[in-house]
């Protein structure tokens, strides 16, 4: 007998209606079973309830309608509740695609016998995508990094979230709402990172806009973490930092093309009530052309100021503040009570002290 064979006569794979309602009845009757099963078939309104059970199916898992008509409205309905009660519907499209990607010989682990749980099917998926749509999305994600274990991509449009995020719970992977995706991409810095042998996989955010600062690693379930969380060694989460925060990092919207990025917006336009991002209010770094030049000139005023304590010398804004501080009373003494005059006669008021003696900065190149 065939394994088919096998599985179609296997008592725990197949339902007999006729013996679950026949415990409704005593003694099993048949003629109670039958009336029972009779009121069954006539439930108001099932003919339309079965046609809208097709069109999801039809829809969400690409069955043929014929197929679907071909199943009686009772056997059609209680497939629907089992589906509906026992499998959560992203995993069932997940195997879908396991069955496909198995069949073009890119699941690695071929045996499918191997496989117990949802999570097995949904890693072997992960890194099936990797090897699919590396060509496809060449120009779509910007590699970050890349070695034997990890991968490291900026998605640029909606299309690159969607794959290199898949079998996650990332906001910006939705299928049919790219209103998420485009918030962070054009906010700021979106990383997915993948390990390619065990289909793991963990997103890092750094929001440019600095009236919304934002640093955040979410995990697969889309809940946040901290990064000693997120599993990736320190050599790479020095890499993740660099490509956030350093060498001025633009948003990953802005990383497109202008001609590309208007395509993406021509494709995003298509989902209703889509709005085109502004651009934000970014945080502009210091150039290390000028951070240089300051360090530079820093450093020449402490060797002049070095040479000058040599000779017993003292920059003129630095020699007044060391007179100041030699003039200065060992113990402080407390203030006189201010007097106050009255009538006619005019207050005589203190000569306002210099600015640079209150506050003791001095600026040398004005002194000189």
């Amino acid at each position: 007998m065939s394994r088919t064979k096998e599985l179609k006569v296997n008592p725990e794979f197949n339902l007999n209606l006729f013996e679950l309602f026949s415990l409704f009845c005593p003694d099993k009757k048949t003629k109670y079973t039958e009336t029972l099963l009779r009121i069954m078939k006539k439930t108001p309104n099932i003919s339309e309830h079965c046609g809208e059970i097709k069109d999801f199916l039809q829809k969400e898992y690409g069955f043929s309608r014929t197929e679907l008509d071909n199943i009686s409205d009772l056997q059609l309905v209680l497939f629907y509740r089992i589906i509906d009660g026992m499998f959560n519907n992203s995993d069932l499209k997940t195997f879908q695609r396991f069955c496909a990607y198995n069949e073009r010989g890119l699941i690695k682990q071929n045996d499918v016998s191997t496989y117990q749980f949802f999570d097995e099917i949904n890693n072997a998926v992960s890194i099936a995508d990797i090897v699919a749509q590396g060509k496809e999305l060449e120009k779509q994600v910007k590699v970050v990094y890349e070695d034997e274990d990890w991968l490291f991509v900026r998605p640029l449009t909606f299309n690159a979230s969607k794959k290199y995020g898949s079998n996650t719970k990332w906001c910006t992977t939705t299928e049919s709402n790219p209103e998420y995706f485009t918030k962070y991409a054009s906010r700021g810095v979106l990383i997915y990172c993948l390990n390619k042998k065990t289909g793991y996989k963990v997103a890092s955010f750094n929001s440019l806009d600095k009236n919304e600062p934002e640093f955040s690693w979410w995990n697969q379930k889309d809940a946040r973490i901290d990064s000693l969380q997120s599993e990736l060694p320190n050599e790479l989460l020095k890499v993740i930092r660099v490509e956030s925060m350093e060498n001025k990092p633009k948003t990953n919207r802005f990383l497109l093309s202008d001609e590309d990025r208007m395509a993406e917006d021509k494709f995003l336009a298509k989902f209703g009530g889509y709005k085109i991002m502004q651009p934000i209010d970014m945080v502009e770094p210091q150039s290390e052309e000028r951070v240089n030049r300051i360090r530079r000139g820093i450093q020449r005023v402490e060797e002049e100021v070095g040479v000058m304590e040599d000779r017993g010398e003292y920059p003129i804004g630095l020699q007044t503040l060391v007179d100041a501080m030699e003039d200065m009373p060992d113990t402080p003494s407390q203030p006189e009570p201010m007097e106050m005059s009255w009538g006619n006669e005019e207050d005589v008021m203190e000569e306002p002290v210099p600015q640079q003696a209150r506050s003791g900065s001095f600026d040398f190149r004005n002194e000189r």
